[in-house]
């Protein structure tokens, strides 16, 4: 669109300088543009990304999907542990079947 406007010369040619803008008319499209883009990005950013506290909850609620395995362990070494550490622990290490690796007494005085 052909139109006429009244722009600083100084200013303008400031803009050609630092964009490498060969013609005047590029100058001000890429001036433009820019001005454009800041404005949106500072919309962005000053746009919550929730709207409500009820809305951040319901988005940050724990989900099915957020579940993990339960833990992968070798009972075994388990079992070796307690019995090497009997001591340290302050009791004995109790039988498998009894425990299945978990003291039935509580250990501290």
């Amino acid at each position: 669109m052909k139109m006429t406007m009244h722009i600083d010369e100084d200013v303008l040619a400031e803009v050609m300088e630092l964009t490498g803008a060969k013609t005047k008319t590029a100058a001000v499209e890429m001036a433009l543009r820019d001005l454009a883009r800041r404005h949106k990005q500072r919309k962005l950013f000053r746009t919550p990304l929730w709207p409500t506290y009820e809305d951040w909850l319901k988005d940050s609620a724990p989900q099915p999907s957020d579940a993990i395995d339960p833990p992968d362990y070798d009972e075994e070494a388990v079992q070796r542990f307690l019995k090497r550490h009997s001591k340290i622990l302050g009791h004995a290490a109790e039988d498998d079947d009894a425990s299945h690796g978990h003291a039935t007494e509580d250990p501290r005085p």
